[in-house]
């Protein structure tokens, strides 16, 4: 893990952190996040920090042998990065080139917004004689942002999308026509759904498979849009004692063709989308999901 704090005289400052998998998910990383600001917020004191926070937030655990590893995971992955990464890799990582012209940006949907898609979402299932999916917030938001990613592209890509959540074993597959088609959202909805819903039940199921499926899509050049974060991290309620983060972003967005989802800082219920596109591509991003919105916020 990394720490920078950049200060922006007589605003505020910047708090840029980074860190791999191997030390952390997602949760993990904003639980440690979180009960640091407590401990801040209470002045070093970590009982009234445990107590303070509405979360009871316990000290942060990283014992890996506390996880049980009944499939073998550690080896498999393992084998997995030693042919996957070229031997000259240093510690810093690997640097990918950003185009000059890329636009990054974070749009904002409503709480009233994200119901109308669910509700969309199930009355176009029902005319179509459809098993209702799997509906929640995350699963009709990246739907949305998905098809019109998909949309805006020049370039053709194979047959299949891909949506992949970040370190998740599952990936939601729907062919492109049917993307790009007029049900290109409910058809992304279902699959997504049908992945969440098997996740529960079975959220290693696959695992073994994991890293070589990622490294196969890569080769095939199907398009792959991956998924950073979620709304249930909330990382807007992390206070080191002066209130909440004014901006949250998800930095590799830039060069990794990520997106990213956030709570949002002002109004509960809220869903921040982050990405960063080409120009050409983020204008025509910008007029499919604004064509989009427009359809969705008439029903009623």
């Amino acid at each position: 893990m990394a720490i920078q704090v950049t200060l922006l005289p007589h605003s505020a400052f910047a708090l840029c952190i980074t860190y791999r998998h191997v030390a952390a998910d997602g949760r993990a990383f904003h639980h440690f996040i979180k009960f640091w600001a407590s401990v801040c917020n209470s002045k070093g004191d970590l009982a009234l920090a445990s107590l303070k926070d509405t979360l009871a937030l316990a000290l942060p655990l990283h014992n890996r042998n506390t996880i049980q590893d009944p499939k073998g995971l550690k080896s498999i992955f393992l084998a997995e990065l030693s042919n996957f990464l070229p031997l000259d890799v240093e510690s810093k990582g690997i640097k990918l080139d950003v185009p000059s012209d890329m636009v990054r940006h974070t749009f904002v949907l409503s709480h009233d917004l994200v119901q109308k898609l669910k509700k969309w979402v199930s009355i176009k299932c029902q005319s179509h004689g459809l098993a209702t999916p799997h509906i929640t917030t995350f699963v009709v938001t990246c739907s949305l942002i998905w098809v019109c990613k998909v949309k805006s592209e020049e370039v053709v890509f194979n047959s299949i999308g891909i949506l992949r959540k970040l370190f998740g074993c599952g990936n939601a597959e729907v062919k492109r026509s049917k993307l790009v088609g007029g049900n290109g959202i409910l058809e992304a909805a279902i699959a997504i759904g049908s992945e969440v819903r098997h996740l529960k039940d079975e959220a290693l199921e696959g695992a073994e498979t994991l890293m070589s499926n990622f490294t196969e899509f890569a080769t095939l050049g199907k398009h792959m849009t991956i998924i950073a974060g979620s709304p249930t991290l909330q990382v807007y309620e992390t206070d080191f004692g002066w209130g909440k983060p004014m901006r949250s972003e998800v930095v590799h967005v830039d060069n990794s063709g990520s997106i990213s989802l956030s709570d949002c800082r002002d109004k509960e219920g809220r869903i921040e989308v982050g990405l960063a596109l080409q120009k050409i591509q983020f204008n025509k991003f910008r007029t499919i999901l604004e064509d989009h919105l427009k359809e969705i916020s008439v029903f009623d």
